[in-house]
C-alpha cells in the first residue's frame, strides 16, 4: 500500500494508518539522518572496524532519526499534506532535514567544527550581536554567502543558559538580572531593538499566508523554522530562483508598508532622541520640525501603552521606555516655550 493510500485511510479516520506510514518511512527518516549527520562532519567510522559507525555516530543517528520521527508524526497528525501538490515523501523532507539540522546546530554544532570555522563563526556572532551588523553586511564584509552567516549566527557556542547565570533560589526573570550589567548592549539598545521586532511583526503580518511562510522561512524569524531555498522550494512546489523572487516580492511588500508605520515613528523618535541637543541659536531644525515630533510622540505614548498592557515588556524595561519618553519630552520642552 502506498504512502498515499496510507494518509487517505489515516485522514478518514483510520488510526492505525498512522503507525504504517511510520514503519514504511523509517528508511527515509534514517537517509535524511546520514545525509545531515554528514553535513555536520558527524560520520565516523570505527577504527578497527571501517565498514561500522562508531558508537558516537549510532548515538547521533539514534537521537537525529528520533527528532525526524516526531516531525514525520506531527506533519501527518498536521493534516496539511496535500496528496494532489506532491508525493508524502517530498513534503515531508524539508520538515524533517530542517529540524534535524537545528538539532545538530543547537547541541553539537560548535564541536563539530573545525578551528577556522570556529574562529568565524565567533567573528560573525560578534559583528552581529555587539557590532549590530545585519546579516547582509557581515557577508560582505567577511566575503562569505549571507546563507553561511545567518547558519553561524545560529551556532550554539557554548552550553550554558542565561539560568544557569543567576543565583540558586531565583525565581524572577534571569534576563532582568542579567540585562543591566552582562548583556553585549546597553538596556536601551536591548528595548529598542525588541520593540523594533515587535513592530515589524506587525507589519509582517500583514504579509499573505505564502509570503509570510517564505520569508519566514528564508530568515528564520517570527516562529518560522528556517530552510533552504530548495527546501522551501520542494514544500511550495517551486523552482529555487522562484522562491528567491518571491522572497524578494515579499521584502518590497514590507517595505512599502513601512513609511506611516508605527515602527517608522518608534524610529525616528528614537534618533531624535539619541541626537544631541542644539546649543542656543542652532535649534532651528528642531523648532521647524516641531510639530511633526509632537505627534511622533503622542505616537510613541500609544505604543508604550499598549506594549504594557499586552503585557509585551515586564516591569523593568518599561521603566527604561518611560524614561526615554522623559528625555523626548525634555528635548522638546525648549522650543515649545520659544514657539508658545
Amino acid at each position: 500500500m502506498t504512502n498515499e493510500q496510507l494518509i487517505r485511510q489515516y485522514y478518514d479516520g483510520a488510526e492505525a494508518a498512522l503507525e504504517k506510514l511510520y514503519h514504511k518511512n523509517i528508511g527515509l527518516i534514517r537517509g535524511i539522518a546520514k545525509e545531515t549527520a554528514a553535513e555536520f562532519n558527524c560520520l565516523i567510522m570505527e577504527q578497527h572496524h571501517p565498514n561500522q559507525f562508531s558508537a558516537y555516530t549510532k548515538t547521533i543517528l539514534d537521537d537525529l532519526c528520533g527528532e525526524g520521527a516526531l516531525e514525520l508524526l506531527t506533519r501527518i497528525q498536521s493534516k496539511e499534506y496535500d496528496e494532489s501538490r506532491a508525493a508524502l515523501t517530498t513534503y515531508l523532507y524539508p520538515h524533517l532535514k530542517g529540524r534535524m539540522t537545528r538539532w545538530l546546530e543547537q547541541n553539537i554544532g560548535c564541536m563539530a567544527l573545525s578551528k577556522d570555522e570556529m574562529a568565524a563563526v565567533r567573528q560573525v556572532q560578534r559583528l552581529y550581536h555587539v557590532a549590530w551588523k545585519d546579516t547582509g553586511e557581515i557577508a560582505e564584509e567577511l566575503g562569505i554567502s549571507e546563507a553561511r552567516v545567518s547558519r553561524y549566527v545560529r551556532y550554539n557556542t557554548h552550553f550554558l543558559g542565561v539560568h544557569d547565570l543567576v543565583p540558586e533560589g531565583y525565581d524572577g526573570d534571569p534576563y532582568e538580572r542579567l540585562m543591566p550589567g552582562l548583556l553585549s548592549v546597553s538596556a536601551e539598545q536591548a528595548v529598542y531593538r525588541k520593540v523594533c521586532i515587535e513592530l515589524l511583526r506587525e507589519l509582517f503580518d500583514t504579509l499573505p499566508k505564502k509570503d509570510r511562510d517564505i520569508l519566514g522561512k528564508t530568515c528564520g524569524v517570527f516562529g518560522y523554522p528556517e530552510a533552504t531555498l530548495k527546501e522551501i522550494g520542494m514544500y511550495h512546489m517551486m523552482k529555487e530562483s522562484a522562491v528567491e523572487k518571491a522572497k524578494s516580492r515579499a521584502v518590497e511588500k514590507l517595505r512599502e508598508s513601512y513609511p506611516g508605520s508605527i515602527l517608522q515613528v518608534w524610529r525616528a523618535v528614537h534618533r531624535m532622541l539619541r541626537r544631541p541637543v542644539p546649543p542656543p541659536g542652532e535649534d532651528s531644525d528642531l523648532r521647524r520640525n516641531f510639530p511633526q515630533y509632537v505627534r511622533a510622540l503622542a505616537e510613541v505614548y500609544g505604543v508604550l501603552n499598549k506594549l504594557w498592557s499586552d503585557n509585551i515588556v515586564n516591569i523593568e524595561l518599561h521603566q527604561i521606555l518611560q524614561n526615554l519618553y522623559k528625555t523626548c519630552i525634555d528635548r522638546l520642552r525648549k522650543p515649545c516655550y520659544t514657539m508658545c
